[in-house]
């Protein structure tokens, strides 16, 4: 398996389709994604620390605490590309009193469409 594909398809998990996404950049040279899950992390990401009323220095800080050491700059690229290893996403969804699932913007409840 190619370590950059993105796995697609039913059997690809959110998780292995998050860890394995490959960045691309766009006309303005921003970093964007062929796979819009992504985006939609990304944007899981920010709307977790927001609802938190946590700024990006009080978020790592509670890592600090916890002994796990990041950077606002590392912060602020998971926010901004959606990509984020699956410990550091245990360690965030701890911080901000979520799940994983809820930190990268899943619900509860998701109708699972089966192809016919």
């Amino acid at each position: 398996m190619n370590p950059h594909a993105t796995p697609s398809g039913p059997s690809a998990t959110p998780a292995a389709r998050l860890a394995l996404a490959r960045p691309e950049t766009d006309d303005a040279g921003e970093r964007t994604h062929a796979d819009p899950f992504v985006d939609e992390v990304a944007q899981a990401l920010r709307g977790a620390r927001a609802r938190t009323g946590m700024s990006e220095q009080q978020v790592v800080a509670v890592l600090a605490e916890q002994g796990f050491k990041i950077t606002v700059t590392r912060l602020r690229g998971w926010e901004r590309t959606g990509v984020i290893r699956v410990d550091a996403a245990s360690r965030l969804a701890d911080a901000y009193g979520i799940t994983i699932d809820s930190l990268a913007g899943r619900r509860a409840y998701r109708s699972h469409h089966r192809p016919e």
